[in-house]
C-alpha cells in the first residue's frame, strides 16, 4: 500500500508540474478570468491555422449587428464585378447609418461595398441583396448557406445589415462563428482592401455630389487618446487608451441598443495574422477590449525578431549622370517577423529588389527597390529601400560614367599638362630669342673690333685703287 501511495503522488505531483508548464509553450488558449474586458462575448483566433488564443463565451449566440455586413460583403465580392453598375431598387429604405442613397441612383459595385463597410450603409447593404437576390428574404437563405460553408454552426440571419427588426429576434451569430466567416472573408484581397481603407470618396453620381466615407473602425485611425469607465460600483475602473492599433486591417463594427458594442478586427503584425470577435461591449469599450485582446495574445503566445534595422544599408546602386557613380540603398523601416513562441528559430529569408541603374537626379529618402522577408514561401514583413543621400546630376563626363570628382581630377592633370607644354614652349621661344640676341651682340662686338684694328700699306692701296675705279 506504501509503494502505491509513493506512485500515486508521483504521478499526480508529474500531472501538475506538465499543466503548469504547458501554457510556457502557447499551447493552451487564454481564459476569460485573464482579462478585464467589457465584452459578454469574446475569441482571438489564428488566421492560418484557426487555432484559438482566446476565448469567452464564444458559443453564447447573440446579436450581431452590422457585423452582419461581413457576408453581405463576401456574397457581393462572389456574385457582382466591382465595375458593375447597378442602379437602386425603389425597395431600399433609409434607416440607421445610411450613406443617403436614393431611388434610381447608379453606383459602381465597389464604391456601394466601401458605403457598405466603411460608412456601415444599412441602405447599402439593402441595395446589394436585392441586387443579387431579388428578395431580402432570398438573399437572407444565401447568407445563411455561406455562414455554413464557413464553418458556422450557429449563425442564422434575418436581414442583410444587422437591424434588430421587430420579429427578427433569431438574427443571431457567435464570436466563433464570427472569427470562422471573416477568416474565410480575409483570403479575398478585394475585401482586405475595403476593410482595411480609413477612408474613401464616392464620386458624384446621377442622383448626389460626392461622398466622403470614414472608416468607423477606430483601431484603424484614431491617435486621439479615449477616457473610458467601466465596471459597477465595486469594480470601477477608468482608463486612458489610444484607439489606433499596430498592425490593424480591418474589418468591421457593429452597434445597437440590444447588442452593444460588437467588433470584429484583424491584425497583421510581421507576417502573424489574427482575428478577434467582441459581442456585446460599450461603444468605445469594443476598441479598448479589441486592443487588450491583442496586447495579451501577442505577448503572450508570440515573440517577434528584427530581420532587418531601420537604416540598414542593403546595397549600392549605380547612377547613371550622376556626381557620383552609386548610391546606397537603406532599409526605410524595421522588418521582422512575429512567430509562435516556442517553435524554434525559422529558416529566415530576405529578398532585396532594386534596379540595376537609376538616373541622376536621385533625392535622399527616395524609394529604390524593396525588402521582402520570408519564412520559406511565407511572406512575413516587407519595407522599402530608400536612397541614403541625394545624388545630383553630374557634369558634362558624367555622360561616360565619370563621377565629378575623377572629372575635377582629370580637368586638373589636363590643366597641368596645357601648363606644363605652355611654359615649356615659353622656355624654348624664350631661349631661342635670348641665343639670337647673344649672336647679334657677339657679331656686333666683332665688327666693332674689327673697325678698330690698323690697315695694312697693301689693304690700304687696294681700297684706293676699288674707290677710283
Amino acid at each position: 500500500m506504501k509503494l502505491k501511495s509513493k506512485l500515486f503522488i508521483l504521478m499526480t505531483l508529474a500531472v501538475v508540474f506538465f499543466a503548469q508548464a504547458l501554457p510556457a509553450f502557447g499551447a493552451t488558449a487564454v481564459t476569460e478570468q485573464a482579462l478585464d474586458l467589457q465584452a459578454k462575448a469574446a475569441i482571438v483566433m489564428d488566421a492560418e491555422t484557426g487555432e484559438i488564443l482566446y476565448q469567452k463565451n464564444i458559443d453564447e449566440k447573440r446579436e450581431p449587428a452590422s457585423t452582419t455586413k461581413i457576408v453581405t460583403c463576401m456574397l457581393a465580392l462572389e456574385h457582382l464585378s466591382p465595375d458593375q453598375v447597378i442602379t437602386v431598387d425603389k425597395k431600399v429604405t433609409d434607416m440607421g447609418s445610411s450613406i443617403d442613397i436614393e431611388e434610381g441612383e447608379n453606383f459602381i459595385v465597389e464604391d456601394l461595398l466601401y458605403g457598405l463597410m466603411i460608412a456601415s450603409g444599412n441602405d447599402a447593404a439593402e441595395a446589394l441583396a436585392y441586387e443579387i437576390g431579388g428578395s431580402i428574404e432570398k438573399f437572407c437563405q444565401m447568407m445563411d448557406e455561406k455562414a455554413k460553408a464557413c464553418g458556422a454552426q450557429n449563425t442564422h440571419f434575418r436581414n442583410p445589415n444587422g437591424l434588430n427588426w421587430k420579429g427578427q429576434e433569431d438574427h443571431l451569430t457567435t464570436a466563433r462563428d464570427l472569427a470562422l466567416i471573416t477568416k474565410e472573408a480575409m483570403k479575398n484581397q478585394m475585401f482586405r482592401k475595403i476593410v482595411s481603407a480609413t477612408k474613401h470618396t464616392i464620386p458624384a453620381t446621377n442622383k448626389s455630389k460626392e461622398r466622403k466615407l470614414v472608416n468607423s473602425n477606430r483601431c484603424l485611425w484614431q491617435k486621439k487618446p479615449i477616457k473610458l469607465t467601466f465596471g459597477d460600483k465595486e469594480t470601477k475602473k477608468t482608463v486612458k487608451f489610444v484607439p489606433k492599433y499596430d498592425g490593424m486591417i480591418g474589418v468591421k463594427t457593429g452597434s445597437t441598443s440590444t447588442a452593444g458594442g460588437c467588433l470584429v478586427g484583424a491584425v497583421n503584425r510581421n507576417g502573424a495574422e489574427l482575428i478577434s470577435v467582441v459581442l456585446g461591449s460599450g461603444q468605445d469599450g469594443r476598441f479598448y477590449d479589441t486592443n487588450q485582446l491583442y496586447d495579451y495574445v501577442l505577448e503572450n503566445f508570440y515573440e517577434t525578431q528584427t530581420i532587418v534595422s531601420e537604416g540598414q544599408e542593403m546595397g549600392k546602386i549605380r547612377v547613371k549622370r550622376g556626381e557620383v557613380r552609386h548610391v546606397t540603398a537603406v532599409a526605410e523601416e524595421t522588418a521582422a517577423i512575429t512567430t509562435r513562441a516556442g517553435e524554434g528559430a525559422p529558416e529566415v529569408r530576405t529578398e532585396f529588389e532594386a534596379k540595376e541603374t537609376l538616373d541622376a537626379p536621385v533625392s535622399k529618402g527616395q524609394r529604390i527597390g524593396s525588402i521582402k522577408v520570408y519564412i520559406g514561401n511565407k511572406l512575413m514583413s516587407q519595407t522599402d529601400a530608400v536612397a541614403e543621400d541625394t545624388v545630383e546630376e553630374g557634369g558634362p563626363l558624367s555622360y561616360f560614367g565619370i563621377p565629378d570628382w575623377l572629372a575635377l581630377m582629370i580637368y586638373i592633370a589636363v590643366g597641368l599638362l596645357v601648363l606644363i607644354i605652355l611654359t615649356l614652349r615659353f622656355l624654348g621661344v624664350s631661349g631661342r630669342v635670348k641665343r639670337r640676341r647673344q649672336r647679334r651682340k657677339r657679331n656686333a662686338s666683332r665688327r666693332g673690333r674689327a673697325a678698330q684694328a690698323p690697315i695694312s700699306r697693301g689693304e690700304l692701296g687696294r681700297k684706293r685703287r676699288k674707290k677710283h675705279v
